[in-house]
């Protein structure tokens, strides 16, 4: 079974040939490795170079145009693999990623894609802060718990992702815009009706760093994921008959954010609250234990604090409320 290894690269010469070499002490051994140089100006096309002329299954490819979202495509047009498995210059991959990932998607013909958990590196201490969202990523591995999420955050690890050839033919290729284009690719492919499931085991090494794009790039700041999420989110909700929705977060930030879906074409019929006598202009404001099926049919829980949304599930489950088809948690 070929895997294409997609790994896009932009000045990364210390970092590039520890993935690099991750990926030769595969156990599974029929792959090729497509690095994608993406106009790097310090020494990683040399290490690259070096690295290819000793191993056949590396190719080498270039791409001018700036950004991974070009560079990513580079690679998947180019793979010839059945199966296509995304990568990323700063990272390390365990040897075994690749044959437990084969076999993940093998044994479970209705999955799409495959993704692992992930051990959680820094190169300082003082950015951990990606550690609470590894540690809540790394619970989510059932198809259930990712498709019950998938509003939340991105539940995947980008560079674990293995998907089938005929997946990535049916989603497309990544899209470049204002938002995070691995977030917007993993909602397109559920919309699409892909599912993907999660390896209980930490398979690859993501190390996180001060130049790493998740950190520099605006595209990935959070407004930008709730932009993006918004429009996914709107477009379930039309697609289910639930374009009347009550709000679950009150404050400000909750009230801003929530109020995205008007410009998608959804009426927000008011907002739920912990406070008693909370008010709102234009919206009617209730307290949360006044919350009832018959007049708060569909929910929309924009409560970001981790614990507490936590408790929003539980509470609206005492409820009688079932999570997806009664409400659902965005924030």
């Amino acid at each position: 079974m070929l895997v294409s290894i997609i790994l896009p690269y932009y000045n990364s010469s210390k970092t590039i040939a520890r993935a690099i070499n991750s990926n030769l002490k595969q156990t599974h051994t029929a792959f090729e490795l497509l690095l994608i140089d993406n106009n790097s100006t310090d020494h990683s096309l040399e290490i690259v170079k070096e690295l290819a002329n000793s191993d056949s299954r590396i190719k080498h490819l270039s791409e001018p145009k700036q950004g991974v979202v070009f560079a990513a495509n580079t690679g998947m047009k180019a793979a010839t693999g059945n199966y296509i498995a995304r990568m990323d210059a700063d990272d390390v991959a365990h040897p075994e990623r690749l044959e437990r990932q084969i076999k993940h998607l093998n044994s479970n013909a209705e999955i799409s894609i495959s993704a692992t958990q992930v051990n959680y590196k820094t190169e300082n201490e003082e950015l951990n802060d990606f550690s609470h969202f590894v540690d809540w990523s790394n619970r989510l591995t059932s198809w259930n718990d990712i498709y019950q999420n998938r509003f939340v955050e991105f539940p995947l690890v980008n560079p674990t992702l293995m998907f089938r050839r005929s997946a990535l033919e049916d989603i497309g290729w990544l899209k470049e815009g204002a938002f995070p284009e691995d977030y917007e690719w993993f909602l397109r492919a559920i919309d699409n009706g892909h599912k993907i499931e999660k390896l209980s085991l930490p398979l690859l090494d993501w190390h996180d760093s001060s130049s790493r794009l998740t950190r520099t790039d605006e595209r990935y700041e959070t407004e930008a994921f709730f932009q993006i999420k918004t429009k996914y989110l709107a477009k379930h909700l039309k697609a289910t008959n639930n374009t009347k929705v009550w709000i679950w977060g009150a404050g400000k930030l909750g009230f801003k954010r929530s109020q995205q879906l008007l410009i998608h074409e959804i009426e927000i019929e008011g907002y739920i609250d912990i406070k008693k006598g909370k008010q709102l202009p234009n919206y009617p404001c209730v307290h949360f234990k006044d919350v009832n099926k018959d007049q708060h049919p569909f929910i929309i829980s924009y409560i970001t604090n981790r614990n507490r949304r936590d408790e929003v599930r539980a509470f609206l489950n005492s409820k009688g409320y079932e999570e997806s088809k009664n409400f659902i948690v965005a924030g």
